[in-house]
């Protein structure tokens, strides 16, 4: 072909055209791109590491569900101390609620899970300062509530930590503070009314949350083992 007709690639063409096949990587949804994924997780953990610059990609990679990409990212540590290390704000709360009403019950890896609700539990310590940061609602809260587990006790780790971020939302209403908002007032009657179905043995969670907010899926149905490709040399 002669130079003239050759086609003209601007960089930003380039790097649109491998950002597409990086988002369809970290979808994990066969087993080599599932396999470029954890090389990619160990290539961010174990090189750059999490910062308040490239949280969001991390965000991308929890989002993929996958329980060999995550195991990678977490390594050791306390999935709920995860994120502990970035200053928390409204994208990274948004973008957890986002992924808790995406996945259905059940349908997401419980160390996925443990990290957004460590990052919740830090976020809403101060509940006033949390819901400024993001003004979460009644589904938000359903969303949040769907993935206790009523099979398992308080003590279980998710549960507990799910229960956690329940009770210091439902402290939006105390008796000493100001009455709220009716917005503000819905969302802690909502939080405290989910944690009470759980814990009362006699009740049902549809009696606080929609039947088809608790449907359900299987994480491990999901879940696409990384394949190491063979190279023949």
């Amino acid at each position: 072909m002669p130079r003239a007709e050759w086609p003209l690639w601007t960089e930003k063409e380039i790097d649109s055209l491998s950002l597409g096949y990086l988002k369809d990587v970290l979808q994990c949804s066969e087993e080599y791109g599932t396999f470029v994924a954890v090389a990619f997780a160990h290539y961010l953990t174990g090189k750059v590491g999490l910062n308040p610059d490239n949280y969001p990609v991390f965000f991308r990679l929890i989002e993929s569900g996958n329980k060999w990409v995550i195991d990678v990212l977490v390594g050791d540590r306390d999935p709920t101390k995860f994120l502990g290390t970035i200053q928390p704000n409204g994208f990274m709360l948004r973008e957890c609620f986002r992924m808790l009403t995406d996945w259905k019950v059940g349908e997401a890896y419980p160390k996925a899970l443990m990290i957004i609700d460590g990052l919740l539990t830090q976020c809403y310590e101060m509940p006033e300062e949390g819901y400024r940061l993001y003004p979460l609602t009644v589904t938000d809260l359903n969303n949040l509530g769907k993935h206790l587990d009523k099979s398992k006790d308080q003590m279980d780790p998710l549960n507990r930590s799910i229960l956690s971020v329940l009770d210091r939302i439902s402290g939006l209403i105390e008796p000493q503070k100001p009455m709220p908002s009716e917005e503000i007032k819905d969302v802690a009657l909502q939080a405290n009314n989910i944690r009470g179905k759980f814990l009362d043995m006699t009740k049902r969670m549809n009696e606080a949350i929609p039947d088809v907010i608790l449907e359900r899926g299987n994480y491990e149905e999901k879940q696409v083992k990384p394949n190491v490709p063979r190279i023949d040399v």
